[in-house]
């Protein structure tokens, strides 16, 4: 090479080092400056400028300026309100947004907004500024969402699902006469709340600073019952209260039918997990178990008093027990009534006692002297009542408080007083006394108004050798009247002689000779 040549090169070689150097000098003052800008950019106090948060300017502020704005400006995240959330069924529930942790301090804020582009290395905070400040219009700053606290959320969702899976438990159709409908859940069982996706959807809401939510998905399988058979179940036909055998009444059944399409068209409008109801149509019967309690022992068939004046205590005393045995007694319809067996053995261990009575035609004393006051009083009285006599015996004397006809002697072992109830309804008595007297009554069912108006035959009685008067036969007849006095039937009770106590008798002298000389 010539040394011209050469010397061409060593001169192009120092202006390449020399640009290059100078490129070098250059390029270490642009990074110098760089990094000096990325400094500035960093260690600075305020926000970048040319930025916004929701619309609300926040450029080239400090902290506290940007807390001040952002409070007079009233930012949405700084809310402080609820979210309520509506579900099926009318329930909800009421979130606090700042227990859910969806709100933030307006410090905290500020803070993040001035801490945006400052928290990397020096060239890419300097890009970011450079970035927010050449952007076309505002830049809008977009916070990372705040740590939602999920246990509070999913304690208040729970509270509603428990809620809505118990109102919506019932598997069951309920007969509901007093309202007069079916009622059933669309669903029932079968149908729940989501607590996750409700979670997602609240999460969203609080966010977003929403403050209502309304939540109507339901899961589940809901099917239509089949309300064929449901009317099959339900279905019945009035039935009128009746009395069994025991004269105890039996409810009335109120007839039920409901439309079956109406049925179909009221389930398929309700939402699954609502409550349905079906109408019904009701048929009242036309007999009422009100009705047929009202009928027993609603009437006093009759009473009968008798006086004991001049009695001692001791018959006094078994008058009152034979009528506390009395007391409270019911004949049924058909049903044969005897006195020995409602009031028992007449012993001095059940409290009878010694006392005046009529036995074998002679005045005497013996166990229970006195009960057959109280039999007497209840033939008397059982006679105006309509029952039918089917054993009765009258004393052998006549008794001082009642008529001739008209009482019943009895004895333990016989002879019993008896009768049947004929009516169409049970029959109760009611027995009570004080120190003078015994009354009984009966209390059934006067359906028609009937009534007894007794009369009495007597016929005198005379001694086949001698000829005295000796006694009277009497027979009681009773007229049977209708409410208008009208005579339905006659009645002719049993046939009783009475004899005169031996000294009323008007022997014959004859007669007197004869017994003085047998004696």
């Amino acid at each position: 090479m010539s040394y011209r040549k050469r010397k061409r090169l060593s001169h192009f070689g120092q202006r390449l080092l020399l640009v290059l150097i100078t490129l070098a000098i250059l390029l270490l003052l642009g990074l110098a400056g760089c990094a000096y800008l990325g400094w500035r950019v960093t260690s600075s106090e305020t926000s970048f400028p040319n930025m916004s948060l929701d619309g609300i300017q926040v450029g080239g502020l400090t902290r506290a300026e940007l807390a001040s704005r952002l409070t007079e400006q009233r930012w949405p995240g700084l809310d402080d309100s609820t979210l309520m959330v509506v579900f099926p069924l009318n329930l909800s529930c009421t979130l606090s947004r700042s227990q859910a942790g969806a709100t933030r301090s307006a410090a905290a804020v500020a803070d993040a907004v001035c801490r945006f582009g400052h928290d990397g290395d020096w060239f890419e905070n300097l890009g970011t500024y450079l970035r927010v400040w050449l952007q076309p219009g505002s830049y809008a700053v977009t916070l990372p969402p705040p740590d939602l606290n999920e246990t509070y959320l999913l304690a208040n969702i729970h509270s509603v699902t428990d809620r809505f899976a118990a109102q919506t438990s019932d598997r069951e159709t309920t007969l509901d006469r007093e309202h007069a409908c079916l009622t059933l859940v669309k669903g029932g069982g079968s149908v729940s709340l989501d607590p996750d996706a409700i979670l997602s959807a609240v999460r969203e809401a609080l966010l977003s600073g929403e403050t209502q939510l309304i939540w109507t998905e339901i899961a589940g399988d809901v099917r239509m019952p089949d309300f064929e058979q449901v009317y099959r179940d339900v279905n019945v036909e009035p039935q009128d209260a009746r009395f069994d055998e025991a004269w105890n009444v039996v409810p009335e059944v109120v007839g039920c039918s409901f439309d079956t399409a109406e049925a179909e068209r009221l389930w398929r409008e309700a939402r699954p997990g609502t409550r349905i109801e079906i109408p019904l149509t009701l048929f009242e019967p036309e007999v009422k178990a009100a009705d047929l309690a009202g009928l027993l022992y609603r009437d006093r068939l009759c009473f009968m008093t008798t006086n004991y004046w001049d009695s001692d205590a001791d018959r006094i005393g078994n008058i009152h027990l034979a009528a506390d045995s009395l007391n409270g007694i019911v004949i049924l319809p058909g049903e044969v009534f005897s006195y020995n067996d409602a009031v028992g053995e007449r012993t001095e261990e059940r409290g009878y006692r010694w006392a005046g009575a009529y036995a074998d035609g002679e005045v005497t004393t013996e166990i229970g002297g006195g009960i057959c006051q109280v039999s007497s009083t209840l033939y008397c009285a059982a006679m105006y009542a309509q029952m039918k006599t089917t054993m009765r015996q009258n004393h052998w004397f006549p008794v001082s408080y009642l008529s001739m006809g008209y009482d019943a002697t009895v004895s333990w072992g016989g002879p019993d007083y008896r009768f049947k109830n004929t009516r169409d309804y049970p029959v109760k008595l009611n027995v009570y006394y004080d120190d003078h007297s015994v009354t009984i009554e009966f209390w059934g069912t006067n359906v028609d108004g009937s009534h007894v108006s007794p009369w009495t035959t007597s016929n005198e009685v005379y001694d086949e050798q001698w000829g005295c008067l000796i006694g009277y036969s009497v027979t009681v007849i009773r007229n049977i009247l209708d409410a208008d006095d009208n005579l339905i039937t006659q009645i002719q009770e049993p046939t009783g002689i009475y004899h005169l106590h031996d000294h009323e008798i008007d022997w014959p002298e004859a007669k007197l000779r004869q017994d003085a000389a047998a004696q």
